[in-house]
């Protein structure tokens, strides 16, 4: 969709709403992971949107009380993942995380519906037998500030001089949604999470190359590469998946229907395998299958739709 020009009347409003308080993130980020992951491993579903927000990489879509705003903003569908081996965990942006409820159980299939609003896919009992537990949870909002003083420190740790941070971002918000998400856990610890796609908004008329390239360079990513992946980015958005570089996670790329998918092994020091997920992407869905033995969780997932 085409973005409308900016209303620098109805800018001029929003800017007197803008809070004037920084989230603890540090804190708000521990008391969410504490109760989103309690049953879940460390790479999955929610490890980007409070880790990586930041490209939008994320990003959110607006609360319902500013929607009469929406002029203002590009709006992205993140119907894709990329995978980046960098730690996003401290990247620069003010965060601020708030969610419609956590994790819910449902007794079927059609509560999940009504309350994620939309259908749940799960494959047949030929590939996976038994009955799952259903969960919903979200949708979650983050909402992030960028502080210019805040990512030239982070360009300077980063080792890199020279790059000007344009002083009118400062306060500028970007904004993502994600979810409501449906997660089905079977017997023998299997775990099939899947959502529509993320819904990303930032204010009409900003520079995401630019900005991309900047976050990326102030995460420690080499000038030319961060050029690249902003360029990458800036033309098709899409929830980054970050990494660590020391984490003991291999990565290999698939293919269903024509769609692109990853499978993530995430090994324990000693060399076991601790978990295989599939992230698949179809356009309607981002899909994320998880279980104990890679085969199974590649069948799982190319049995969806």
């Amino acid at each position: 969709m085409e973005p409308n020009r900016n209303d620098l009347w109805a800018a001029e409003r929003l800017a007197l709403i803008k809070p004037n308080w920084n989230p603890n993130l540090t804190r708000g980020r521990a008391s969410l992971n504490a109760r989103l992951h309690a049953r879940s491993p460390h790479w999955h579903w929610f490890t980007v949107p409070a880790a990586a927000t930041a490209l939008c990489i994320l990003v959110l879509a607006i609360p319902a009380s500013r929607t009469f705003a929406e002029d203002l903003w590009y709006r992205f569908v993140l119907d894709r993942v990329n995978v980046v081996q960098l730690d996003l965990s401290n990247n620069p942006l003010h965060t601020h995380v708030t969610t419609n409820g956590l994790e819910r159980s449902v007794q079927n299939l059609e509560e999940a519906q009504a309350q994620a609003g939309f259908l749940p896919h799960l494959p047949s009992s030929a590939i996976l037998p038994g009955s799952p537990a259903v969960t919903v949870t979200g949708p979650i909002l983050v909402e992030q500030t960028i502080r210019v003083s805040d990512m030239e420190s982070a360009l300077a740790r980063a080792g890199v001089f020279g790059v000007q941070v344009p002083d009118e971002w400062n306060g500028v918000q970007l904004h993502t949604e994600i979810g409501p998400i449906v997660t089905a856990r079977y017997p023998g610890n299997v775990v099939i999470r899947q959502e529509l796609p993320m819904q990303m908004l930032v204010p009409s008329g900003f520079p995401i190359k630019r900005f991309a390239t900047i976050f990326f360079e102030s995460m420690g990513v080499p000038g030319w590469k961060a050029d690249v992946m902003a360029r990458q980015y800036a033309a098709h958005p899409a929830w980054l998946l970050d990494i660590p570089p020391t984490a003991l996670v291999t990565l290999r790329e698939l293919e269903f229907s024509g769609n692109p998918a990853f499978l993530m092994e995430e090994y324990e020091p000693s060399g076991t395998l601790k978990r295989a997920t599939v992230i698949r992407c179809t356009g309607e869905r981002i899909y994320s299958v998880s279980s104990l033995n890679a085969a199974l969780s590649t069948r799982i997932a190319g049995a969806l739709p």
